[in-house]
């Protein structure tokens, strides 16, 4: 199967949100926890939030772009 550049910019688009809110998740439990400045909680929020901006940023890059294959399926 192969994606056009809008539906792959969608995928990206999908993926940040659902990485925000994994990353407001997990501080919100950690806070609740007190394991807020563990070594693990850190990790994992700045692994979130560096994965959320590059979809983000991939998904904004991509989101007009038009492909050859969407022009030939709207002629």
């Amino acid at each position: 199967m192969k994606l056009t550049t809008s539906g792959r910019a969608r995928l990206y688009a999908i993926t940040s949100v659902a990485c925000i809110i994994w990353l407001v998740q997990s501080v919100i439990e950690a806070n609740a926890d007190g394991t807020l400045f563990s070594y693990a909680t850190i990790i994992l929020s700045l692994c979130l939030a560096f994965v959320s901006g590059y979809c983000a940023f991939n998904a904004i890059r991509d989101w007009n772009v038009k492909d050859k294959e969407s022009r030939h399926e709207a002629e």
